[in-house]
């Protein structure tokens, strides 16, 4: 009997043995005990789908794969999230400092939590792609001839996904260990130059793009030849800061294969979704290759399911770490008598306080309570949301609700910065009205937050330290961006809705960057591309053009690029690729200084944790 032994790569990583079973149609995983070692030999497609969910979530029944660390810290999204926007002009984490240290100054050191955590991360995925593919290849799976078909299939979806992290690889350090199916388990793999893993990566990919059947589509939740050119086009996008060669029109040539397949259709007829926020709600997996809907935007999409691919990561994290519930109460939709009755009260409210949830039941009681009971504040309806009236504490420094998002749980963590809100078109001075529907869910200052980051980025200074700009919600969208009320999930602390880790609409701003930089395509090709997304975000019927621009230019490509794509684990990476992380450009707290200063040369890349340092003879990071 074969047995398949999973054991990580001894990189000071994770010696964790691990087994997985699923249905590999849906990606609904249910694990099994996660010590034993498990007979694989007639369980390939649970095998496989074994690496999805260390892309979804954390590991095997929730447990983290590194050796007493943190899960949700590990997690794929989450751990990306931490290393590609802490540090820039987007957002600010407020808490653990121990764990994070200067990373929202833009200094990281060796020792971190957080740089072990997204570090461990790529290592355990890409082992995983590396050990699938050498079972298929040396016969650990009993397979027949249909199994062996599967498998070419499979393996090539793992070598997407390898070389998928290897694209964070590139992102982030210049002393890269290759490895790959032929590296022994357990044995110290090679550091190669940036450069050298560029050339292996671009090469490995263009073979795969060239060796798929024609009109393969994957199914859901799986990556397949848009993934792949996806990919492809985000690292030959970067070749200048990866390989030291000028790849812009590699990229824009996989961008137009991209935009040849999944760019007609949908409401606009160009491929986009009609809503932006529908994108990033519970039932956003209808948007991804395989989801249903006309518009398959979601090119890459991290499969989340309730109860089997829940984690502390990807829409949870991008959902509870900005929200918290301050300073608000559901209240009586109108003032009433003083000698009115309890009943009266509820029959003549009843409609706004639904009795489902201990939440809603406790709303309820609540509102019950005789006029003469309530302070003055409570008396008066500073807002009614979906449906729902709500009073301000005027003592609060800012109002939230987690009922307004459907979600179960807040963290009061994360804050955007003032240079990152700026970006946005607003029609106010205070920065509180905009049309752009991508800060449809944003709390500002007509809510009582500051969108100053005066207090410092460390601390309980949530509510007084920036805006709230969360993109995601755990309510169910309809197609024109309404919510779905009947058919969004019950609130819970860990959401559904996938994450999105590629959408068409970046192929669209990479195409036309390309273009700008020199490659073949047409100035008026770039604007229109651009023009496609601002529509959509200031949801344009077809034919409106009110919001497209007549030109386009670097530094309007780089601020729509920043509007469309935040909290989606790029802004580190464009910023270095623009020449702006440096110097050029500077944000609040950037460098640790209030208005903000330049950082030095060696901090574009990140120091190898100390935890692998000790455990190998690898070369440290250029500058560390």
């Amino acid at each position: 009997m074969k047995t398949f032994n999973k054991i990580f790569l001894a990189l000071g990583v994770a010696a964790a043995v691990t087994g997985m079973s699923s249905c590999v149609g849906d990606l609904d995983l249910s694990p099994i005990n996660p010590s034993e070692v498990t007979d694989v030999s007639g369980d390939m497609d649970r095998v496989f789908a074994d690496i999805y969910l260390n892309f979804s979530t954390f590991g095997a029944a929730g447990d983290s794969p590194v050796k007493d660390f943190d899960g949700g810290m590990a997690s794929f999204q989450r751990a990306l999230y931490i290393a590609e926007e802490f540090p820039t002009d987007e957002a600010a984490w407020l808490w653990d400092p121990q764990s994070f240290g200067r990373l929202n100054y833009g200094y990281v050191t060796p020792a971190l939590d957080c740089v072990f955590g997204f570090y461990s991360r790529l290592i355990i995925n890409i082992t995983l792609c590396n050990q699938f593919i050498q079972s298929c290849d040396n016969g650990t799976f009993a397979l027949d001839e249909a199994g062996q078909q599967r498998a070419e299939d499979y393996k090539r979806q793992a070598r997407i996904l390898r070389n998928a992290c290897y694209y964070y690889m590139l992102s982030f350090y210049d002393k890269i260990p290759w490895i790959t199916e032929s590296t022994p388990v357990g044995a110290q793999p090679e550091q190669l130059p940036r450069a050298e893993v560029y050339k292996l990566v671009t090469g490995e990919l263009e073979t795969i793009v060239a060796s798929f059947p024609a009109n393969q589509k994957p199914f859901y939740g799986f990556v397949g030849l848009d993934a792949a050119e996806s990919i492809l086009a985000k690292i030959y996008l970067n070749g200048e800061v990866f390989g030291g060669v000028k790849d812009y029109e590699k990229c824009y040539q996989h961008c137009k294969n991209i935009i040849n397949r999944l760019g007609n259709g949908g409401y606009y007829g160009n491929g986009l979704a009609r809503s932006y926020q529908a994108l990033f709600g519970a039932n956003n997996k209808q948007y991804a290759i395989g989801g249903g809907n006309p518009a398959q935007e979601i090119i890459w999409t991290l499969a989340q399911n309730d109860p089997n691919l829940m984690s502390w990561s990807g829409a949870t994290f991008l959902i509870d770490a900005w929200l918290g519930t301050n300073g608000v109460q559901v209240t009586a939709p109108k003032p009433v008598d003083v000698n009115d009755t309890e009943e009266n009260l509820h029959a003549r409210n009843e409609k706004y306080y639904p009795t489902g949830t201990e939440d809603e039941k406790k709303a309820f009681e609540d509102a019950k309570k005789t006029y003469s009971e309530l302070k003055d504040w409570e008396k008066t309806i500073s807002e009614e949301i979906n449906g729902t009236y709500y009073s301000f504490d005027p003592k609060a420094q800012g109002y939230i609700s987690q009922q307004w998002y459907n979600a179960g749980d807040g963290w009061k963590c994360l804050v955007a910065r003032k240079s990152f809100v700026k970006k946005f078109e607003w029609n106010d001075a205070e920065m509180t009205q905009s049309d752009d529907r991508r800060v449809a869910l944003w709390q500002t200052a007509k809510h009582g937050f500051t969108v100053e980051n005066k207090a410092g980025l460390i601390g309980d200074n949530w509510g007084k330290n920036g805006y709230i700009a969360p993109k995601y919600s755990n309510w169910a969208y309809n197609e024109d961006g309404t919510i779905d009320f009947v058919n969004s999930p019950t609130p819970k602390a860990q959401t559904g809705g996938d994450f999105a880790v590629i959408r068409l609409a970046e192929i669209y701003l990479t195409a036309a960057e390309a273009i700008l930089q020199g490659a073949s395509g047409s100035q008026a090709e770039a604007l229109e591309y651009v023009n496609y997304v601002r529509r959509r975000a200031y949801g344009c019927a077809p034919g409106d053009t009110s919001h497209d621009w007549t030109s386009l230019n670097m530094l309007n490509l780089q601020d729509e690029r920043c509007r469309e794509l935040y909290s989606e684990n790029n802004r580190r990476t464009d910023l270095i690729r623009w020449n702006l992380w440096c110097t050029g450009y500077t944000w609040d707290w950037k460098g640790g200084a209030a208005s903000g200063t330049n950082l030095p040369e060696y901090t574009k890349l990140y120091p190898i944790p100390s935890r692998v340092m000790t455990s190998t003879t690898f070369e440290q990071t250029t500058g560390y």
